[in-house]
């Protein structure tokens, strides 16, 4: 210990500690050594033993770093900081480059994202798409066949593996199907989006934003569509259920225009047709443009093709006004003559739909022989068991003197019920009803009518448009009884809007049976109109009927 004039006390130790003595002109300065290994009396003191001691120039280094702030450089970064700095140099390095090569030269990168993928994907589109660099230049480039991998491995497992050297752009956003990839439709060629859209469709991919892309892209196309580039579409659009009115329109148009150059291909006209029926689209110029060349090709035609033409005939209730010998030539056709038994089903019951079957092509269809042959290929499907049930319901009323009648464990366990959307509709169409007719005794709701079918609601009006109770009803002549049939959204055709062909079958057996049919569609009936303005279409509605049958 040191000492100097009485006043300033040093002690060297490894800790300097001020403690102030009871003498006020004494200051003490006290350095404690402490070992690591154990504690020492003072308990609230704890720290590495250094060598401060050895080393008296380490005190004033140390109180200097106390005063000075910590150099960035002598910090060691963290892995995470390394990771996250390098993808940041990566997009600067994107954002620096200003050619296909520079920008490409950071695909090499190991670390490359699926973020830095799209990016650098995008930015070659946006050049592509202001003639800065062609396609070519890039399309093949092992580089960017690379970035095309990371993307396809983000959505698709399966992607990976069927991607190949020989792929283009399209196929890569067929793959990806994402917004950032609807961002690069605009910059492919009519061929390449077509070439998307068969992908997707051939993956059962239906995503929204790049199908909205791609029908708002081949639109505003001033290329025209031929006759294979229209059906691919169509089916495409049909198979995934997106049915956009432009494009559709769009193609309608150039199929009138392209069909006076087909003189021998058949398969691609068939192929419109049958999409056009799938997709409920009731183009009449464009069906009767195909009808018309169908017919007068009929020497190349196969008896397939004129039966599917009639079945989308059905399907969507029109019969072109020069399409009458289409349909002669459809009855003429034998069951033999069609590819399997469920064709002929479909076509029959299409002829049935446009009341152009004969007893003769019915009663083929419930005789047990063909049963037996649906039966062949395995469980009857229940659209085709209903339409049997609707076939054998109209021969019973139309053609009562036959004996023929189907088997009765072929409408056995027929689920009929309504969708999400149509019960919705129809309960709007029953609280309706409540103000007019509301009891129990005057209604029958979701009635079954044993023909394949169900119908909203049942009840009976005298000739002042009052309700009548049903039990009163059933044998009273001057009683007009009423069917409710709602149709919604898929009860009815595209572009012309009108009850599909099924719809008016239904209709027809139901006035068969004795009622009057109510038909209330979509387009007349809002559920969310007020309640007095849908109370005042249904009287008015009925005061018609009753009207009519007077």
């Amino acid at each position: 210990m040191l000492k100097f004039n009485g006043l300033v006390i040093w002690r060297l130790g490894s800790r300097a500690i001020i403690r102030k003595y009871s003498s006020p002109s004494a200051t003490v300065f006290k350095i404690e050594k402490i070992e690591s290994s154990k504690s020492t009396p003072d308990k609230n003191i704890a720290s590495p033993e250094t060598k401060i001691r050895d080393n008296p120039s380490l005190v004033a280094a140390a109180f200097a770093s106390i005063n000075s702030p910590e150099s960035e450089d002598s910090r060691k970064p963290s892995p995470k900081s390394v990771k996250l700095n390098r993808h940041q140099i990566l997009e600067n390095e994107i954002a620096k480059a200003n050619d296909v090569n520079s920008l490409l030269l950071v695909a090499e990168n190991p670390i490359v994202s699926r973020r830095h993928a799209l990016k650098m994907v995008s930015t070659l589109s946006e050049w592509s798409s202001t003639n800065k660099v062609k396609l070519s230049d890039f399309e093949k480039d092992p580089r960017f066949l690379k970035l095309c991998r990371i993307l396809a491995r983000s959505t698709s497992s399966q992607a990976l593996s069927s991607l190949t050297m020989a792929e283009d752009l399209s196929t890569v956003l067929g793959i990806t199907g994402d917004d950032e990839a609807a961002r690069l439709i605009g910059n492919l060629s009519l061929t390449q989006m077509i070439k998307v859209m068969k992908a997707l469709h051939s993956k059962g991919r239906r995503s929204t934003p790049l199908l909205r892309a791609l029908s708002h892209n081949i639109t505003n196309q001033s290329e025209q569509l031929d006759l294979k580039k229209s059906a691919d579409l169509l089916f495409a659009m049909a198979s995934l259920n997106f049915p956009d009115p432009v494009l559709m329109d769009r193609i309608c148009n150039d199929v009138i225009s392209n069909l006076k150059s087909n003189q021998d291909k058949p398969a691609v006209v068939t192929s419109i047709m049958v999409s056009l029926g799938l997709l409920r689209y009731r183009h009449e110029a464009a069906l009767s443009a195909l009808g018309d060349w169908l017919q007068t090709h009929k020497d190349v035609c196969r008896a397939s093709d004129v039966a599917s033409a009639v079945v989308t005939f059905g399907t969507v209730d029109f019969v072109p006004p020069l399409s009458d010998g289409l349909v002669e030539n459809a009855l003429s056709l034998k069951e033999e003559e069609m590819v399997k038994p469920s064709s002929w089903l479909d076509l029959v019951f299409s002829l049935l739909t446009l009341s152009q079957a004969r007893d003769d092509h019915l009663l083929s269809t419930v005789r047990p022989d063909f049963i037996d042959k649906l039966l062949s290929a395995g469980e009857i499907p229940i659209p085709a068991r209903r339409k049997l049930m609707a076939i054998d319901a109209y021969i019973s009323l139309k053609f009562p003197q036959h004996g023929a009648r189907l088997a009765e464990d072929i409408s056995v366990g027929v689920p009929i019920v309504y969708t999400k959307e149509k019960a919705l509709y129809v309960q709007s169409i029953m609280d309706t009803f409540k103000t007019l007719v509301s009891a129990d005794a005057f209604m029958k709701r979701e009635c079954y009518s044993g023909m394949g079918f169900l119908y909203d609601a049942e009840f009976a009006l005298n000739s002042k448009c009052h309700p009548v109770p049903l039990e009163k009803a059933v044998n009273d002549k001057s009683v007009h009884r009423i069917a409710v049939l709602g149709l919604d959204y898929h009860d009815m055709t595209r572009r012309t809007v009108v009850p599909l062909g099924v719809n008016q079958l239904y209709t027809k057996l139901l006035e068969m049976k004795g009622f009057k049919v109510l038909q209330i569609p979509y387009t007349e009936f809002n559920p969310k109109d007020k309640l007095v303005t849908r109370v005042q279409y249904i009287e008015k509605r009925l005061k018609q009927i009753v009207s009519n049958s007077l």
